[in-house]
């Protein structure tokens, strides 16, 4: 950002602005960018769930408001603005009040480390996938304020069972993004998308290979698995069906939000929406290239950068236009199946969505991270390592070798360990039925 108001004001329309303005009006310039992207994300959101939800259950969906109901985000978000704020007689009116602004403000950071295009990341942290999750977690000290303060049975079991969720949850993530650390090196998210250039080979893997902004870490089975492992975790930290247990309206009303009203509630369908958002762009980002694709890569080599100073700021335009096209398109995608995955799946119990959590999904992230081991030494490693016997092989050979013993490590891994909880799934629906007929048994007596 710097750059291209740089260019615009000085270079071209000769302003001769010191650099500490060009400084501080890129930062307000990419700061209100930022608070203006979140609500807009969420009111776009909420109708293109509604939509598309109303179409798989064959209704049409909002349609009243506007043109295709195209307003009727923005009646909602009156209505929550004039609806009377109420708050119980018996809850912590402080808490109750800073609880949503706990959950909000975290997404808002969030956005700090996404890249959206070529150049066009507002921070680039070396250590930004480590900022991008330990933000997140902050929510969940939110949603446990929200139903502490409010004095109610319902509201109090919806924080636990949210704070229980996202805790057993981020330990797969992580350990699935570790792999992908381990494949690059960096925990930086911009080298996370340069390392994916090439074409379905990363460049990082096999240096030469021809640059479309396609090599993405999706196509290893490292990354393939470590990406199905993520997105289910995502599911859980956002609450999306089939894990939407801490809000389960026809078990516990609205669970930590069942107290709160107007605009308050209103701050936590932003949140959730908004964190729902960043977690498929940040999914995007680290297995599917982010503003990675064909074109990008050229348009930025003509554009500013320090790599060439010389460059003219159309191109920075057209290369971010571009790039921030397909991170939305990647983003929007998996937001669509998120929906999808609602319309097709019922909610889960609470022991079904641990037992998956602890009992499968972690063991299966070990073994990929063993995985990504594997394939860093074969890929990279030579005698110095102590890896003498790929010295000769040429680069593709290695890649393929690589790609074969993790395939089938991971594949193993899977049948395995899906063998061994279908098993214990099995033996604890029999001790269920067994513990339901005596109980029966003993009420008939």
């Amino acid at each position: 950002m710097y750059d291209i108001i740089d260019a615009i004001l000085n270079r071209t329309l000769g302003f001769g602005w010191p650099g500490w303005a060009i400084s501080l009006l890129s930062h307000l310039a990419v700061a209100t960018l930022l608070f203006l992207v979140a609500p807009f994300q969420m009111l776009f959101l909420t109708y293109y769930e509604r939509r598309a939800i109303a179409r798989m259950q064959d209704r049409i969906g909002p349609n009243r408001v506007g043109p295709e109901g195209l307003f009727q985000p923005v009646a909602d978000g009156v209505k929550m603005f004039t609806k009377e704020d109420i708050v119980p007689a018996a809850a912590d009116k402080w808490v109750h009040f800073i609880a949503p602004c706990v959950v909000v403000a975290p997404t808002m950071l969030m956005f700090a480390v996404l890249p959206w295009g070529p150049g066009m990341v507002p921070v680039d942290l070396n250590v930004g996938l480590l900022f991008f999750f330990a933000i997140s977690s902050i929510s969940a000290v939110g949603l446990m304020m929200a139903g502490w303060a409010s004095n109610n049975k319902f509201a109090l079991l919806g924080a636990m069972r949210a704070v229980a969720q996202m805790v057993s949850y981020e330990i797969p993530a992580v350990l699935s993004l570790l792999a992908i650390v381990m494949l690059t090196g960096t925990l930086s998210v911009v080298s996370l998308i340069e390392a994916q250039a090439g074409l379905f080979i990363s460049q990082i893997d096999v240096p030469g290979i021809p640059d479309l902004g396609l090599g993405w870490f999706v196509f290893t089975p490292v990354g393939f698995l470590a990406f199905i492992v993520f997105f289910i975790a995502a599911l859980a930290e956002g609450e999306r069906t089939p894990f939407d247990i801490p809000e389960a309206d026809s078990e516990i009303v609205a669970g930590y939000m069942t107290e709160y009203s107007g605009m308050k509630f209103g701050l936590f369908y932003l949140a959730q929406y908004v964190l729902n958002f960043l977690l498929c762009a940040i999914a995007a980002v680290i297995f599917f290239g982010g503003w990675q694709g064909p074109g990008v890569g050229w348009l930025y080599a003509q554009a500013i950068s320090p790599a060439n100073p010389e460059g003219n700021w159309i191109f920075n335009l057209l290369a971010g236009v571009l790039g921030v096209f397909y991170l939305l398109a990647k983003t929007y995608f998996f937001f669509f199946v998120m929906i999808w995955l609602r319309g097709a799946f019922p909610r889960l119990r609470v022991d079904q969505l641990m037992d998956f959590g602890w009992k499968f999904l972690i063991p299966l992230t070990l073994v990929n991270v063993l995985s990504a081991g594997i394939w860093v030494a074969l890929t990279r490693w030579g005698p110095a390592e102590g890896i003498g016997f790929t010295a000769n092989w040429a680069p593709i050979l290695r890649w393929a070798v690589a790609f074969v013993v993790t395939l089938a490590l991971n594949v193993g891994a899977y049948l395995f360990l899906a063998r061994i909880f279908a098993a214990s799934r099995a033996e604890q629906s029999r001790i269920d039925i067994d513990e339901y007929r005596d109980t029966l048994t003993a009420t008939l007596r």
